[in-house]
């Protein structure tokens, strides 16, 4: 099984190496301790996680811009002046009482 080592790298960072197995991660710290004077170390196993991928849909919609009503300005009220008269013979137009030729 694999392992990692943590320890602070020369300029105080964090740092860590992975190794093949436990005794490899053995020799690391004392390689690290011995030679380069590293007291601060951890030695972690490193175990597969099983993962698993499911198809996920996210539906978005666009956010709705408030539009403030206006008011429509005011229209001058113009008063009828009287009935209303057929164009071509100036007589007042009468509602019709029948429909003449279509009526059978």
């Amino acid at each position: 099984m694999e392992h990692a080592v943590f320890f602070p790298a020369h300029d105080g960072s964090p740092a860590f190496r992975r190794v093949a197995d436990r005794d490899e991660a053995i020799r690391l710290v004392e390689h690290l301790r011995n030679v380069e004077g590293v007291g601060e170390v951890s030695v972690h196993a490193l175990s597969e996680v099983p993962l698993a991928f499911k198809t996920y849909y996210r539906v978005e919609v666009p956010a709705v811009v408030a539009v403030e009503p206006s008011v429509a300005e005011s229209v001058e009220v113009i008063p009828l002046q009287g009935p209303v008269l057929a164009t071509s013979n100036g007589h007042p137009v009468e509602p019709a009482t029948s429909l003449g030729f279509f009526a059978s």
